[in-house]
């Protein structure tokens, strides 16, 4: 058995859509550990949106359950931007376990995230160039791979080595995040591992530790599937291209809305946030169809990344309990997080994986709605919504 512990519900999707891919059985739980028995037991938690005390508990509380289980493999995903408190986590995990050292491999080369001489680039491009540099919760602004663990993560008492570079064989103790830039590369990552060692990093990476452990059959690509009507798409990425794509979809015709300036501000009436619920309601009985997201523009005030998330699922509960919705799509993880706990989504049945990281999953107390999502960098798959006119 293998264990997957995410700090992301995103990461936790992407992981479980690499388990279909490999036709192996998972169990999904948000926040503990499943009781339900399976080949992959994934847990997701919100830790990258919490403060980095929250983050290594809800870490340090898991690890103590799941290494009572000495016969399972565990992999920590991360972010394979390294967004988050890596170190913080990894650290809390270590302290309960038997591990002293830790393999992290966060890059994804086929997707242009390489990692060369300890320095991350995408696309060729150092990433503090990229589109991460602007990230509201952990902007990159350092392209050096140890650099962006620190910075992000204070606490990390039980990591006190970090190496990098080209690496053949890991130390006894410390971290170790070996050069990228190549699937091969990849690869010979998995030829490090021994019985001492904690695995950490991108889904890239826990595909080929499937592969070199002999884990699953390869099932063959990723599930056609698109959507024309009695749909919801929230979208909670500022990512460049998640800008894009929206207007992409604006432009095209469907009803695209970005909040009201008067749910901008820092502080808003609840009358303003009902009126506006009321307003989607509307759109959405007429057109079926409905997208949303914050803002185009850097919404600055006091705890605003966490305010704005709060007023967005209560937005996206409130068109719930009053539209017939069959497929709610969801950017962004901390926005996903957010959403299904307030709507009460406990329980999700990994159905389709329908491009690496975006996964369609059935609701287990509504077998009718079924919810899609995927992180906020990653592209939505070609033609997911059907184009045309409104109904």
């Amino acid at each position: 058995m293998i264990t997957v512990i995410a700090d992301d519900i995103t990461g936790a999707a992407e992981i479980a859509g690499v388990c279909l891919r490999y036709g192996l059985k998972v169990a999904f739980g948000i926040d503990s550990v499943p009781t339900e028995s399976a080949d992959v037991i994934i847990i997701s938690t919100d830790s990258r949106s919490n403060t980095e005390i929250e983050a290594f508990n809800t870490h340090l509380k898991l690890a103590t359950e799941i290494f009572d289980d000495s016969d399972s493999i565990v992999f920590k995903k991360c972010d394979s931007a390294l967004r988050g408190f890596v170190l913080t986590e990894l650290s809390a995990m270590l302290q309960v376990s038997k591990f002293r050292n830790i393999l992290l491999q966060p890059a994804n080369p086929v997707t242009g995230r390489r990692i060369q001489g300890g320095i991350y680039t995408i696309d060729n491009e150092p990433i503090e160039y990229s589109g991460f540099a602007t990230d509201p919760d952990f902007p990159a602004d350092n392209s050096q791979v140890q650099n962006l663990l620190l910075q992000r993560s204070t606490n990390h008492e039980n990591i006190t080595e970090i190496h990098t570079g080209k690496i053949t064989q890991l130390k006894e103790i410390g971290l170790s995040v070996p050069d990228c830039t190549s699937v091969a590369d990849l690869q010979n990552c998995c030829k490090l591992l021994n019985d001492n060692t904690l695995l950490c990093g991108s889904a890239a990476f826990f595909e080929q530790i499937l592969i070199f452990t002999k884990t699953g059959i390869p099932k063959g690509t990723q599930t056609q599937f698109n959507v024309k009507s009695n749909f919801l798409m929230i979208c909670g990425s500022t990512h460049p291209q998640s800008q894009q794509y929206l207007e992409e979809l604006s432009l095209s015709g469907l009803p695209v809305y970005g909040f009201p300036d008067s749910l901008l501000q820092e502080n808003t009436r609840q009358e303003s946030i009902a009126l506006w619920i009321q307003e989607l309601i509307t759109s959405w009985e007429k057109h079926r169809k409905l997208i949303l997201y914050v803002s185009f523009e850097k919404v600055l005030f006091p705890d605003s990344s966490k305010i704005l998330k709060s007023r967005m699922d209560q937005i996206v509960s409130g068109i719930l309990s009053n539209c017939e919705i069959n497929e709610l799509l969801i950017e962004g993880g901390a926005t996903a997080y957010g959403i299904l706990n307030l709507i009460n989504w406990k329980t999700l049945n990994p159905v389709q994986e329908l491009a690496p990281g975006v996964l369609r999953m059935q609701v287990a107390s509504t077998p009718s709605v079924h919810l899609t999502i995927k992180p906020g960098s990653y592209l939505w798959p070609e033609n997911l919504i059907v184009m045309g006119d409104l109904i």
